[in-house]
Parts: structure tokens; sequence; C-alpha cells
């Protein structure tokens, strides 16, 4: 069964086209990133406009929250997103590069275990899931730091494959898959797939060519909710056909707020899959994988 899986990393603006000469990093991001005043209040219209197209789709989503987006908002996070359609889940506390800071302890355990306490004190439901900030091409593989960091803060899922070869993108349809190999066969590798939306609607980055998607590549970037619907869409129908398990596009409310203040491409992605596949939220597809691999318990 092929999964559609709405994902979103809310996180802060990050206002890429101030600095379009200085390539992304989590410094720069710290340095341009606000918490209050109008880019907090843009940024929570992001998070409550994808979270009105997906009610009024009754179709589940996953949020993976920064923790210091939460310490400044809680009470309007918790309005927004509330509700039992959505899977709440964590994306770090500052937005850090784990793989940066994968020899301090102190900054895993804050990044890890600091951000999931304050998401499940926050919402009052367990937080089992990560999106590594910035994703990279083999994910967590060969970084037992890192892995051992997320399963002892009580982690069971990690997106962190999401990116093509050099660190390019847009990321290749890499499947789930277990941490067996690194000595983590229960913590599973959900990934995320195609293009990051910031960069496909403009940010500057690396990409990969020849094209890594099968479905080739846009033509200039896109800038309305149609044009980015149709960058994504054809995942949707390759998925379908090839019986892939997931498709997991890399989405972030303050960018798909930036291109349709009513996530209007979200709405037709969201008609577009109902029709071709399942859609779920990270823990069901999670849920479903886990029992897979109990009775299959040969399965990587």
């Amino acid at each position: 069964m092929t999964h559609y899986v709405p994902a979103y990393d809310a996180e802060a603006i990050y206002p890429w086209w101030e600095v379009l000469d200085k390539p992304y990093s989590a410094e720069l991001y710290k340095e341009l990133v606000r918490y209050e005043g109008p880019a907090l209040d843009e940024c929570l219209a992001g998070i409550r406009a994808v979270a009105e197209i997906h009610i009024e789709h009754n179709a589940p989503a996953t949020f993976f929250l920064v923790g210091e987006l939460v310490a400044h908002a809680a009470q309007a996070l918790r309005e927004i997103l509330d509700h039992p359609i959505f899977d709440i889940q964590c994306h770090s506390y500052t937005h850090a590069d784990f793989l940066e800071i994968a020899d301090d302890a102190a900054a895993l355990t804050h990044e890890l275990t600091d951000s999931k306490r304050l998401i499940e004190d926050t919402f009052g439901r367990p937080v089992i899931g990560i999106t590594t900030p910035g994703a990279f091409s083999d994910g967590l593989r060969g970084q037992p730091r890192v892995l051992e960091a997320l399963w002892d803060a009580g982690y069971r899922f990690v997106r962190s494959v999401g990116k093509g070869p050099f660190d390019s993108l847009p990321a290749p349809l890499t499947q789930p898959f277990w941490y067996k190999e690194d000595g983590y066969a229960d913590l599973l590798e959900l990934g995320l797939h195609a293009w990051h939306d910031n960069v496909l609607t403009g940010q500057p980055f690396l990409c990969h060519w020849p094209p890594t998607l099968p479905w080739g590549y846009p033509t200039h970037v896109p800038e309305t909710p149609e044009q980015v619907y149709e960058a994504y869409a054809p995942g949707i129908d390759y998925a379908a056909q090839h019986r892939l398990t997931t498709y997991i596009p890399c989405l972030h409310p303050w960018s798909i707020y930036r291109v349709d203040k009513k996530a209007g491409h979200i709405g037709l992605l969201l008609a577009h899959a109902r029709e071709r596949v399942t859609i779920g939220s990270c823990v069901q597809v999670y849920d479903k994988l886990k029992k897979a691999k109990r009775t299959r318990p040969d399965r990587k």
C-alpha cells in the first residue's frame, strides 16, 4: 500500500531572500530567524493555513515542531494544532545541524531531549518522531553518537534522508528502512522526497543534474499554487504506479504561505492523493511498518 504522507517542518521563517549571497548554514539560520512580532505572526498564519486545509479535507498530517517556536507560541500552536487528525512530533530545539553537534553531548540533549519534553508538556502527547534540520544524503547511517542520543531520548522514527548526491536537491525516492546495520533495528527512517519547497520556490541551493527525480524538473521557479502542485503531483502518480511505500515531500508552512495564503497547493495535492493512494501521518505509517516488521522479523 502506498502512502502519501503530508509532513510539515513547523519552524520560524527563514528569510533567504535577504541574504542571497550567503549559503545556508545552521549559524546563519539562528542569525536571521525571529520569534516575535510580524515574523512570528506570519509563521503562525502559515501553520494555521496548512492546518485549516487539512481539516477541510479531513486528511491527517504530521507537524514537526521546532522547540524554540513552541517556547514562544505554545498557546497559539495548541489552538491551531490540537486536533485529532494531527500528529505532533519534533524538529529539534533550535534547528541545529545534528552532524555538527554530534560530539557535543550537552547540545544533543538540548536539541533532542529538551525539545521533546517541551512539546510533550505543551500538547500532552507522546513524541516519538523527529525530523533532522536540513536532512542528509545518507541520513544518520554511520552516526553512532546521534543514533544513540535519539534512541535514548525515546525517538522511534526519524526523517533524516532528504538530499541527493553531494548534498544536492531534489532528494531521491529513498524508501523507509530500519537502522539495523547501525545497531538500532527498531529505529525507523522515513526520509523525505523531492524538493524542499523553499528551494523549489526560489531559495538558492545546489541542484543535481541530470535530474534525480524520474519525472524531471520544472522549467522555471513555480510562483503559483498550481505550479507548485504540478511540481509535486507526479510523485504521487509515480509512487502509486511503482507501489512505493511512501511519498513524503519536504514542506514548510512559512514557505507554503509565501506562495498562497490559503495553502491552495496543499489542497490540490490532498485531493490528488486521495484519488490514488492512502493519506497517512508519519506515526500511522510507522505503526503499520512496525506491525509488518513484527510479522516478518527478517525485514530490514
